[in-house]
């Protein structure tokens, strides 16, 4: 028994990731595991710090499971039920979250940079200063989410909910929002430069007075809040070609 302690311990300072079993699939007991858990109950485990760069973990049960920090560059989540995972400061450029669930998630501050959200549900989850440009939100839910100073530019937000979504000071510029959903959203200081607004919901967004419209455009089904009005996606690419 000393024996087995004593090599543990060294093991353990010399930082070597030692995969264990549960549930008879390999799980990552120590930092660095960038195996397959596909599947696995991690509800509630302590992972913060790991490097899961590359990592495959679908359907896994993620449930309140403390993230923070992780490097996840490349993983993969999809499935994964995730609601309330503390993920603040993680990196997750390129992740996999698709038809994950994630509400009430702690996000802040992650980078995500070309992840994919693709019909995720990430309803009251706490996005503020996250870093997305360019990530795929296609058909997910985000109501009641927290973007305040998160970065969104150049993100397909096609057909997602935003319905009373905080987006103070949120960043959109470039995005395509056909068909999204904004009932109660509040978008003071947010910035929707160049962004295509095709056959979406924008009338019951609120404080979009204190928003940058620069260069945005709508359709004729697009539905305005009193007060905002934008020019024809149509007329705008004319009055482009016309300049050059």
């Amino acid at each position: 028994m000393l024996f087995r302690l004593n090599l543990l311990a060294v093991i353990a300072l010399l930082g070597v990731s030692v995969p264990a079993v549960a549930q008879g699939k390999p799980v990552a007991w120590q930092p660095g595991y960038v195996g397959s858990c596909g599947g696995c109950n991690l509800a509630g485990r302590n992972m913060s710090g790991w490097t899961l760069s590359g990592a495959n973990y679908p359907g896994a049960n993620l449930e309140f499971a403390f993230m923070r920090g992780i490097q996840a560059t490349s993983a993969n989540f999809e499935g994964a039920n995730a609601s309330g995972v503390d993920l603040r400061t993680a990196v997750l450029t390129s992740a996999r979250f698709s038809d994950a669930v994630l509400s009430n998630a702690r996000l802040m501050g992650v980078q995500a940079t070309g992840a994919e959200f693709r019909k995720t549900i990430l309803r009251g989850a706490n996005m503020q200063g996250a870093l997305m440009v360019g990530a795929n939100f296609s058909e997910a839910d985000l109501g009641e989410t927290q973007l305040d100073e998160a970065d969104l530019s150049g993100a397909n937000l096609t057909g997602v909910k935003f319905d009373k979504a905080v987006m103070k000071a949120t960043i959109l510029n470039g995005a395509n929002m056909t068909g999204v959903m904004m009932t109660g959203a509040d978008v003071a200081g947010a910035s929707f430069r160049d962004v295509r607004f095709i056959a979406a919901d924008l009338s019951g967004m609120t404080h979009h007075d204190l928003a940058n419209f620069t260069g945005a455009c709508s359709s004729i089904d697009t539905l305005m809040p009193p007060g905002l009005l934008l020019p024809l996606c149509g007329d705008v690419i004319m009055a482009s070609a016309t300049a050059q």
